[in-house]
């Protein structure tokens, strides 16, 4: 058994790709199972994939028309057989020394999962909207249950959601964790709230070992719109309905959502008109509304963009 499984979801990052599957191939932890899902990607993506795969035999890759981001990482866990996982994406670089630190901290701390820092990888100097990923200082490093964790973590706005900052144990995820939703944007927000809501015991590595790049046309980077709203939504309506189930967690949901919604309302500002319009009512239906303070829908509807 691979003591790591790293799935790798790839749709057209050529110019990124060998970087990416280099700072994983050459990994100090050996241990390794490479999955690459390629997600129908267009451009020379697939002839990289068969490079490496010739070249490594951890390596095992896989191809589907293009679903998303989601159904790859889903596929990606249906193969998956080492005791951890972890997300990469394929535009992005790992610090070498990072699956093998924290795979020992695991093992030795016998946690659920493990969560560290990134740095951003700007490709110009007028890069804006740079987030901020330094959590060093700000969370200690000792072992907490996740609603410990999470329940601090949002008091202090130190919470941060994408998947390639964890590794999780692959029968603790099992257990907690269905699937990504597909056809969304924003899916680590259910990921990452799940792992947080269920685990016993995690804890923190105060180190930048993921290199984020900020590039034109990502995900990140593009208009906030529709799209946005659509994905942020559907993950908070989850939640809510997880609070009512769960009274438990009810408390600690509440902060997600006033956490997020908020962000969110503000970010909406940019919008048009209509989108504003549309937000609201979306809002309103799904009784989202009532997390956003009125500061930030004042923002939303008076700010300038």
């Amino acid at each position: 058994m691979p003591e790591v499984s790293v799935i790798i979801p790839i749709y057209n990052t050529a110019a990124y790709l060998r970087k990416a599957l280099d700072s994983i191939c050459s990994q100090t932890l050996k241990e390794l199972e490479i999955i690459l899902i390629d997600d129908g990607s267009t451009d020379g993506s697939r002839g990289i994939i068969e490079e490496y795969a010739k070249r490594d035999a951890r390596i095992r890759r896989y191809a589907q028309p293009n679903q998303g981001l989601s159904v790859a990482r889903n596929r990606g866990l249906l193969h998956a057989t080492g005791k951890y996982i972890y997300f990469m994406d394929s535009d992005d670089i790992l610090d070498t020394q990072a699956l093998r630190h924290c795979h020992d901290l695991c093992e030795k701390r016998e946690l659920d999962f493990i969560f560290f820092d990134a740095k951003p990888l700007t490709e110009s100097a007028d890069s804006q909207n740079i987030p901020n990923y330094d959590r060093k200082g700000k969370i200690d490093e000792s072992i907490h249950s996740g609603m410990e964790m999470l329940d601090y973590e949002l008091s202090n706005r130190l919470f941060l959601t994408p998947v390639y900052l964890c590794m999780v144990n692959r029968l603790f995820l099992k257990k907690c964790f269905t699937c990504f939703h597909p056809g969304i944007i924003h899916e680590d927000h259910s990921f990452t709230m799940m792992i947080y809501l269920n685990a016993q015991r995690t804890c923190y590595v105060p180190e930048a070992f993921f290199g984020r790049r900020i590039r034109p046309h990502s995900i990140m980077t593009s208009r906030f719109g529709m799209r946005n709203i659509e994905g942020y939504t559907t993950v908070c309506t989850q939640m809510q309905a997880l609070g009512q189930e769960h009274p438990e967690w009810e408390t600690v949901i509440r902060k997600y959502l006033s956490y997020t919604l908020n962000d969110v309302i503000w970010a909406g500002h940019r919008m048009s008109l209509l989108e504003k319009i549309e937000t609201a009512c979306r809002f309103r239906r799904l009784r989202l509304g009532k997390y956003v303070s009125f500061r930030n829908w004042a923002a939303f509807w008076l700010k300038k963009k």
